[in-house]
């Protein structure tokens, strides 16, 4: 039987591995899936059944709608529990087989992918599903389709992709192959070592997911925690490297399985899928020759703000040291300077930034990202479709390239090389000596966090991770009083920036607060490493500073080998605690402005950002925003 090379499963023509997605990945209409999949790049989308339900049209009609949008339709999803039943079930399981061999002829789907058993009435014998199989093949060959038979790790005897390959073996017939599926691979502890032993030519399709390191039952696991590759922390790499190795050259699919996900606008999946493509290729298989733009360190953070908001908050930075070293020769823009750190407070009323801080109040409107070979780090946005990028810049001074990142917020693009131009010598003019050689204290940020809504939270993940490089470290459940918080800890590859990206469906949780007093994702502090942060303590006036409930310290002893002497010296200046295997931390957290607020540490060798503290700092805020609460409700209610 011969298949037309375009459409066969695996065509062995020297191109690259073809990329599709699922449309279970989606939510929404299929004909926006399929939209959605053909703009983001994808070549093929695989059909899952359900999805003709709803659909407005016949079958017949998918084929053209593919067509239009330029996208091929890779297979349909899926016949389960099809293999090896008992003799009963086998007269239905072969007429429901044909029916949906006919669907996929009529959708224009060249491939059935064929699920293993996962009924308990299954017969545990390889031969009798081989058998199955084999007649299947033959139905097909008489329609021009091919199988692709997938074992699930929720199968009742057929759970890895070797046990498979022997009852395809068994089957022995052309038409017939494999699936591979990463997460039910990976589930039932199996790795991907055994493909070499199987002629690339016999794999069909590849299901390609993520997922988090948990131990959960697979079941769970596998229909509902699914995510894009670079969201979770399975290796998958390993099985897309072994693909690359062996010479695969057909079609891998993201069949992503999770709720979150699905959430999400049908081009923001597409998107992030594609994008997720891209981290493995890049990963797996750099461009020869070329070296990978890296990002070194934060530049500049940018704060917009206006009248009492933006007096309070240049109050803040004179109470923590910091100097107004530059002012800008045109515009209300101001810049404060210590250690390594540099904040720009834009009070600019004609401005992008004053629209920003109209819309969100106070809020951080641009971080600016040092970056090692800008214009290769420019072409990896495009490439990993990160949006329009902007020239900002003063009518003096060298343009800065810019994109809109989460929540809408500018990040800069300086470049970090030598040859460098001054990106303050031009457009603004120094008003007071620059701290940087002493300083007053601050050295550097230390790391910074970041709340979007929990629906945002993978997409938000894989968004750092293929667009910057950013490392991800694995997730966490963080304790708020009023809620829990979702964490994940983002890194440089230098190390140099650190970010705690958090979400939650608390409304009364810190992170669901700061969504809504700014309308959307934003960044919720910033942390500045000091070498004493007694010292440090001591200058500070003690209304900035928030207030720590004293049966922290009374509690402190219990679980701490802490001197009385220091915990004395914490009580008085709300300094908080933590340590590890590599050394001590202690916090100092500021009062918030308009949810955004800072944070003072000193580092002695630990590794952590003080998360043990964090339902502590959420509480004492929790009692802060009442306080504010009641205050203005108080005023609004007095006669």
């Amino acid at each position: 039987m011969q298949l037309d090379a375009t459409s066969k499963p695996n065509a062995t023509n020297g191109v690259a591995m073809r990329r599709g997605i699922s449309s279970l990945s989606f939510s929404g209409p299929l004909d926006k899936k399929i939209e959605a999949a053909a703009a983001a790049g994808f070549e093929g989308i695989e059909i899952f059944r359900e999805d003709l339900i709803y659909f407005d049209g016949k079958p017949a009609d998918l084929s053209r709608l593919a067509r239009d949008a330029g996208i091929a339709i890779f297979s349909l999803q899926s016949l389960r529990d099809f293999d090896a039943g008992p003799d009963e079930a086998r007269v239905w399981n072969r007429r429901r087989a044909g029916r949906f061999l006919d669907l996929a002829a009529e959708i224009g789907a060249p491939l059935l992918i064929v699920c293993a058993n996962t009924r308990p009435d299954t017969l545990p014998e390889p031969a009798r599903a081989a058998a199955d199989l084999a007649w299947l093949a033959e139905e097909a060959a008489k329609r021009d389709l091919c199988l692709g038979y997938e074992a699930l790790s929720t199968s009742h005897a057929t759970r890895s992709y070797i046990e498979a390959w022997d009852i395809v073996r068994q089957a022995d017939r052309p038409n017939l192959g494999l699936v591979i599926g990463a997460v039910h691979t990976l589930a039932v502890q199996k790795g991907f070592a055994e493909l070499e032993g199987i002629p690339p030519e016999r794999i069909f399709l590849v299901h390609m997911a993520d997922a988090p390191r948990m131990k959960m039952d697979v079941r769970l696991l596998s229909r509902h925690f699914r995510v894009f590759p670079g969201q979770g922390n399975l290796p998958i790499g390993s099985l897309y490297g072994k693909l690359l190795e062996i010479g695969y050259q057909g079609p891998v699919s993201l069949e992503i399985f999770n709720d979150q996900v699905r959430a999400l606008p049908p081009a923001t999946v597409a998107n992030d899928g594609i994008r997720a493509f891209h981290l493995l290729e890049e990963t797996l298989r750099p461009a020869p020759g070329t070296a990978a733009p890296a990002i070194q360190d934060i530049g500049f953070v940018e704060i917009a703000c206006s009248g009492r908001e933006a007096a309070a908050f240049k109050t803040l930075l004179g109470g923590l040291g910091f100097e107004h070293t530059h002012t800008h020769r045109a515009m209300n823009v101001s810049l404060f300077r210590q250690g390594a750190i540099d904040i720009v407070v834009n009070e600019e009323a004609d401005s992008l930034a004053h629209s920003f801080q109209l819309l969100h109040g106070l809020s951080v409107f641009a971080l600016a990202f040092a970056v090692n070979g800008l214009p290769a780090m420019i072409d990896r946005i495009q490439r990993y479709q990160g949006g329009k990028i902007e020239c900002h810049g003063g009518p003096v001074g060298p343009r800065i390239p810019a994109i809109r990142g989460i929540g809408g917020s500018f990040l800069y693009l300086l470049d970090g090389s030598l040859e460098a131009p001054d990106y303050y010598g031009a457009d603004f003019e120094q008003v007071a000596a620059d701290p940087r050689p002493a300083g007053k204290g601050l050295l550097a940020i230390d790391h910074h966090s970041q709340a979007v809504r929990l629906q945002e939270f993978l997409s938000s993940v894989l968004y750092y991770r293929a667009m910057f490089g950013f490392e991800a470290g694995e997730e966490l459940d963080l304790i708020d009083p009023h809620g829990t918080i979702r964490n994940r800890i983002l890194k440089s590859g230098n190390g140099r920036i650190c970010m705690s990206l958090n979400a939650s469906l608390s409304p009364s949780s810190s992170t669901q607060r700061l969504l809504t007093q700014v309308i959307g994702a934003g960044y919720q502090h910033f942390a500045f490493r000091c070498d004493d942060i007694f010292a440090f303590a001591e200058r500070m006036d003690p209304k900035l500073i928030l207030e720590i409930p004293d049966n922290y310290y009374e509690d402190l002893p219990l679980r701490a080998n802490v001197d009385d002497a220091t915990v004395d010296a914490m009580r008085r200046h709300n300094i908080l605690y933590d340590w590890d295997a590599g050394g001590s931390y202690f916090q100092i957290y500021t009062r918030d402005s308009n949810g955004l607020f800072l944070e003072i540490i000193q580092r002695d060798g630990y590794r952590g950002l003080g998360a043990v503290n964090a339902p502590v700092r959420m509480a004492a805020q929790a009692r802060d925003y009442d306080h504010e609460r009641a205050v203005i409700a108080a005023v609004e209610t007095r006669p």
